[in-house]
């Protein structure tokens, strides 16, 4: 899911703009889940996570619908299925005269154990089950924008065989959660 730059908070107060959402099977690591949550488009190195702020990744189970269904699935939760939350909040950031700045961030998951981290600390944090990394990332938002733009105003397709790629080299703030699987009742296989 990608929505940059919409609604009234994210125009507001940009920290609070939910960029993008992700979630995928770990490429590194078998039977575990990765969640990313990207903010704060056109960030900086030096840009720092809301402590005023929960950052909740929030999973329900899926249900099968029948075949020939508007959508292949429905979300949760059914009576008696269990919600995982995972929140992540972080300290005031804080910096020493002429020293890149220090920001704590905590991990809570469904069970209340808590996983440590620091932002932009390459090695993230880990425990019980959970791996977390947070800090400034390229922007994945891949849109050729002005073609973009162009299509809508004009109402014909305006983008060409290689397009741009308007976010290219920008930065968000991305949160990242690794998560077994086992805390979400699947059994490995």
């Amino acid at each position: 899911m990608s929505d940059h730059i919409s609604g009234p908070r994210a125009l507001a107060n940009a920290i609070a703009d939910i960029t993008d959402v992700f979630a995928f099977p770990s490429p590194d690591r078998a039977n575990h889940l990765v969640l990313v949550m990207n903010t704060l488009p056109f960030a900086k190195v030096s840009n720092a996570f809301s402590e005023g702020l929960i950052y909740r990744f929030r999973l329900r189970p899926l249900t099968a619908n029948a075949p020939g269904d508007r959508a292949p699935f429905s979300a949760g939760p059914e009576v008696g299925a269990e919600e995982f939350v995972f929140d992540c909040v972080f300290s005031p950031p804080s910096s020493a005269e002429g020293q890149p700045f220090e920001q704590e961030g905590t991990c809570t998951t469904p069970s209340g154990e808590s996983v440590s981290f620091r932002v932009n600390d390459e090695d993230g944090g880990s425990g019980h089950g959970v791996r977390v990394f947070a800090g400034a990332r390229w922007d994945p938002f891949i849109l050729d924008a002005p073609a973009a733009l162009k299509t809508v105003a004009t109402g014909q397709l305006a983008f060409a065989e290689l397009g741009a790629i308007y976010m290219d080299g920008k930065n968000v703030l991305g949160l990242v959660v690794e998560i077994d699987c086992s805390l979400l009742g699947v059994r490995h296989s």
